[in-house]
């Protein structure tokens, strides 16, 4: 009973409090550990929705319905499941720190009656200063363009409450009399439904009768024949028991002879299958050598020709392993080291230095201290990260760049490419720094991230460092 008052007790408080309202739940931080900025956020969010919105909290609703509500996510459907028609709109935000330092304050705004979106909208705030009262504001009356007139604070006349009120009480005793009157015509409906379900059960208590008087006669006639039918079915057992026994006797003389015979041709076979095992090790253990000798000498393809049809050999011994196990290592290798060849080709990076330990473990289990391949490795790594600094440099991440053109000229002074690209800092510093005056007028953010990039590529003696500096205390008002 207690349960049953608390539950009509919060539905009223529920219809009371959300109607005709817009709900904003708490914000969500994803990668901000300030707490200050936090709470920041939070308070000025209430203060907004507080004053300028018909608004409920998030911090109204009982703790069972805040957990239900978190876990709805943008569902609107599930919004609408869980408040009923207690709630027009929800506001939902997300405020998350992004990998290039940016803050993205993101508002969603749920019709849960229509269970559409109404709107989505995403900020972006280059710091921290940035999120003002102000600001946030502004992003949540975008959000809420759409609703504004209907969720805008207003107050309801004392008139418009009675009203609803006696609304309700019209709509509750109507549906009492719908009830009462259902009621009724559910009892005279089971009253009919008894009387047909007791004639019914006569009925078939009379033909039951009748069904088991025909059962019994034709049981006992059943009973008789199936009398005669044993009888009859001892006699032919018995007879078919000699004649079984006749035929398992000349049976068992001729699988003797049989026997006699597969035994014979089992052991000659055994025979022959050993002298060919013999044959066949020796044949792999030479094998095994002559593959060895050409991965040695770089011959990778003629090995896997040779190990792929050396394996059709199977001699029982210890050399199938060792055949089998150089096979599966032999085209693991050419695999990795032919997509580490084509990432040469194309000075495509991740090719190159994501396959390059694979392969070097590989090669190093086919032969003891690794091939020809592994006297290659600091030349190929070296070719990796030359092609790595230059996907970098295309995506404008020139520090990342630099770094990578420096471990190339360290792993193979005789990259020259690498080399120059270090030497020629100035011309790319020019090259940077012009590309980021073009941007500033309609990236500026990009712009700043050049900027930056330009004075840790050069020293501070360069004019570009001066110039980059320059830019950037313009740049920071």
């Amino acid at each position: 009973m207690k349960k049953i008052l608390t539950l009509i007790l919060l539905v009223f408080f529920l219809s009371t409090l959300f109607a005709g309202k817009i709900f904003y739940m708490k914000p969500i931080f994803k990668g901000i550990d300030d707490d200050d900025l936090k709470s920041k956020i939070e308070r000025s969010i209430k203060k907004v929705f507080k004053k300028k919105y018909n608004s409920v909290s998030y911090k109204k609703v009982s703790s069972r319905l805040f957990r239900k509500l978190r876990k709805c996510g943008s569902d609107s459907s599930c919004w609408s499941d869980k408040t009923g028609d207690k709630v027009d709109y929800a506001a939902l935000f997300l405020v998350k720190l992004n990998d290039d330092e940016e803050y993205e304050f993101r508002t969603l705004v749920l019709n849960l009656e229509d269970e559409e979106k109404v709107a989505d909208k995403k900020k972006i705030f280059d710091d921290a200063d940035e999120i003002t009262l102000k600001n946030i504001y502004k992003t949540i009356k975008k959000a809420t363009k759409s609703i504004y007139r209907k969720v805008k604070k207003k107050s309801d006349t004392y008139d418009d409450i009675d009203q609803a009120k006696l609304e309700r009480e019209r709509i509750i005793a109507e549906k009492r009399r719908k009830r009462e009157e259902a009621i009724k015509r559910r009892r005279e409906e089971e009253a009919r439904r008894r009387a047909e379900l007791k004639r019914q059960a006569e009925e078939r208590r009379q033909r039951l009768l009748e069904e088991r008087r025909k059962r019994e006669a034709e049981l006992e006639r059943r009973k008789e024949l199936e009398k005669r039918r044993r009888i009859e079915a001892i006699r032919r057992k018995k007879m078919e028991a000699e004649k079984r026994k006749k035929e398992a006797e000349l049976e068992r003389a001729k699988l003797e002879q049989l026997r006699q015979k597969r035994e014979e041709e089992r052991a000659r076979q055994l025979e022959l299958k050993k002298a060919k095992m013999e044959q066949n090790a020796s044949k792999l253990s030479r094998a095994y050598d002559i593959v060895v000798e050409m991965c040695s000498a770089g011959k990778y393809n003629k090995a896997i020709k040779a190990i792929v049809k050396v394996s059709k050999l199977k001699c029982g011994c210890e050399q199938d392993a060792k055949i089998m196990a150089l096979k599966t290592q032999l085209l693991n290798f050419n695999k990795i080291r032919n997509k580490i060849l084509q990432g040469v080709k194309l000075l495509d990076s991740s090719l190159i230095l994501d396959n390059l330990e694979a392969a070097k473990a590989l090669d190093q289990q086919i032969v003891d201290g690794g091939t020809e391949f592994s006297n290659k490795l600091d030349k190929i790594k070296a070719i990796g990260m030359y092609a790595r600094g230059l996907e970098l440099e295309k995506q404008d991440k020139i520090v990342k760049a630099k770094v990578a053109f420096e471990k190339c000229a360290e792993i193979d002074p005789d990259k020259k490419e690498c080399t120059q690209w270090l030497e020629n800092t100035e011309k790319i510093a020019k090259k940077i720094y012009s590309k980021a005056m073009v941007m500033k007028n309609f990236n500026p953010t990009k712009a700043k991230k050049l900027f930056k990039a330009i004075t840790k590529l050069v020293n501070a003696d360069s004019p570009f460092y001066k110039k980059a500096e320059k830019q950037l205390d313009s740049m920071n008002y």
